[in-house]
């Protein structure tokens, strides 16, 4: 049935006006009315965008300064930017720049109060940028055990969301050791409008920055230790097109969020975090951790980059007694591993500052998105293959092995390679790679004279060709590195051959409500009133 709009509406103002209530209604039909809206933490809901928009990726040390000064140029008429800590002078340099530029450009910070390892150098910037003329205020402090969260909002239509703080190991100068970080720039208003609604609830409870009362800190240094990292991943990634986006917070969405990416592995789960703690407290960290060992049980292949810190050595015990490889991240170029990002089958990516605490999870403020699009997970898979070939191997006997492709068709060659970094290449006698094909036999196969550089530059990767299989296959792998007598066995792990991977679990969506319904939605409980008053007068005239 058809329902005429203007015959609907016409009805509605009759029934209206004869019960008396003409007057709010025809104020409706100008502007909507205002409404005071007070967000609580449960007011962040889980929502999906479906949109077609732009996104670019860039990554911590290699190109991550650049383009972050890119986009805070590129703003017209606002930046406002929620983070937990700011120690990076040349990002003050560059407000000062932008303030002498664009001294129109509307300008809010909100700052992490008591941040670990930032207080001196947040009052200062505080301080700062208050003398500058910009707004500045502390996140509640009984709200969030810490405001860990990094964004930032762009003219109101573009969001970056960063897994590190606006610091020196964040954004570096060039030659510089820095962080592995990842960072996402989103240039949809529908999407931006969310991470604004976050920001103005924060901004409308954070506390004003007072020099008098809260100090000036002490001012920003420029030093930095020296790197000969060759960053592979300078040129940023640029992508437009169709794409899932759900927008992640903690206390509200963080865990639905983690487990959400884990439980909607099929083939493929990589995993980067600093650290793991809370082990063994029943909390959120369990949650997913019994989450990673499912995907495992389930026949998901499953990689894990952190660092030897928190609840290392449980951690490591718990993975190896089910068979999930583990490294840590490399420090010789990197100051840290401070990302805390999931690629799952290489086509859904989660980018944010959440971890792997039950602190970070359900009491911190934090902030991060799940984008659903291939082009864009590859692009941070590769970067995360990358950082497992120079891992330190030692929790697996020193020895790693990953291939390529991540997830091969079955018209697809796999290059598999054994990583003997953590063995001195010159001592080697002898590299071999374990190959079994299903439920067979194991093949072994020495791969000594397959040697080429790795990504340090020194001749210690092994690697093999293996023919193309059937779509459905998983081929076990392990590879084995002798040294003298003594053999260092690696980890098994499983390549699974697939030509499609199943659809992702549905997400919750969005809906574009219109006008009317909108106006129903906001006024019908009004509606319903006339209706009754309509029909309580019929019956009262027809019994007089």
């Amino acid at each position: 049935m058809t329902i005429d709009r203007t015959k609907l509406g016409s009805l509605l103002v009759v029934s209206l006006m004869i019960s008396g209530f003409v007057l709010p209604l025809a104020a409706s039909f100008g502007t909507q009315p205002t409404k005071t809206i007070e967000f609580v933490s449960s007011d962040f809901t889980w929502q999906t965008f479906n949109r077609n928009m732009n996104v670019t990726t860039f990554v911590s040390p290699d190109g991550s300064k650049d383009e972050l000064w890119h986009f805070l140029q590129s703003a017209e008429e606002s930046i406002y930017v929620e983070i937990y800590g700011v120690n990076n002078p040349y990002i003050l340099e560059l407000i000062h720049e932008l303030n002498a530029v664009k001294p129109t450009l509307d300008m809010k910070f909100l700052l992490g109060w008591n941040s670990l390892g930032y207080p001196n150098p947040n009052k200062y910037v505080a301080n700062n940028l208050t003398l500058l003329g910009y707004p500045v205020k502390w996140t509640n402090s009984s709200d969030f055990t810490y405001a860990h969260q990094k964004f930032v909002i762009i003219d109101n239509e573009t969001t970056i969301a960063h897994s590190g703080n606006w610091a020196k190991t964040s954004f570096p100068e060039d030659g510089k050791k820095a962080n592995r970080e990842w960072s996402i720039v989103m240039t949809d208003v529908e999407v931006t409008n969310y991470y604004r609604s976050v920001f103005d609830y924060d901004w409308g409870r954070g506390t004003d920055y007072d020099s008098g009362t809260h100090g000036t800190g002490d001012p920003l240094t420029f030093t930095g230790d020296n790197s000969t990292y060759p960053r592979p991943f300078a040129d940023a990634g640029e992508f437009s097109g169709p794409m899932n986006v759900t927008p992640i917070f903690s206390p509200d969405t963080s865990l639905q969020g983690i487990l959400y990416c884990i439980n909607s592995a099929q083939a493929t789960l990589d995993i980067q975090i600093p650290y793991f703690t809370s082990i063994g407290d029943a909390g959120a960290v369990d949650q997913v951790v019994d989450a990673i060992l499912a995907a495992k049980a389930r026949g998901v292949t499953v990689r894990v980059i952190s660092e030897e810190e928190k609840d290392w050595l449980e951690i490591e015990e718990i993975f190896q007694d089910h068979g999930i490889p583990i490294v840590w991240q490399d420090t010789r170029w990197f100051t840290a591993n401070h990302n805390k990002g999931i690629i799952v089958d290489g086509r859904l990516v989660l980018i944010s500052s959440i971890n792997y605490s039950d602190g970070s999870i359900t009491a911190n403020r934090e902030a991060g998105v799940i984008i659903e699009n291939e082009e864009v997970a590859q692009w941070y898979l590769d970067i995360f293959d990358f950082d497992w070939g120079i891992g330190d191997c030692d929790a697996m006997n020193e020895v790693n092995v990953y291939w390529s492709p991540n997830i091969p068709t079955s018209s697809t060659t796999i290059n598999v390679t054994v990583y003997a970094h953590m063995l001195n290449s010159t001592n080697l006698d002898e590299v071999s790679l374990g190959v079994r094909i299903g439920t067979g036999a194991w093949s072994n196969y020495s791969i000594i004279e397959h040697i080429h550089n790795s990504e340090e530059g020194d001749l210690e990767s092994y690697s093999r060709l293996l023919p193309a299989q059937a779509d459905g296959t998983n081929i076990t792998v392990q590879a084995s590195i002798r040294i003298g007598s003594t053999w260092y066995v690696g980890m098994e792990m499983v390549i699974r051959v697939r030509n499609s991977i199943g659809s992702l679990p549905t997400t919750t969506t969005t809906t574009t409500v219109d006008q009317l319904m909108q106006f129903l939605i906001d006024w019908g409980i009004y509606i319903a009133a006339a209706i009754a008053a309509v029909i309580l007068g019929i019956v009262f005239q027809r019994r007089r």
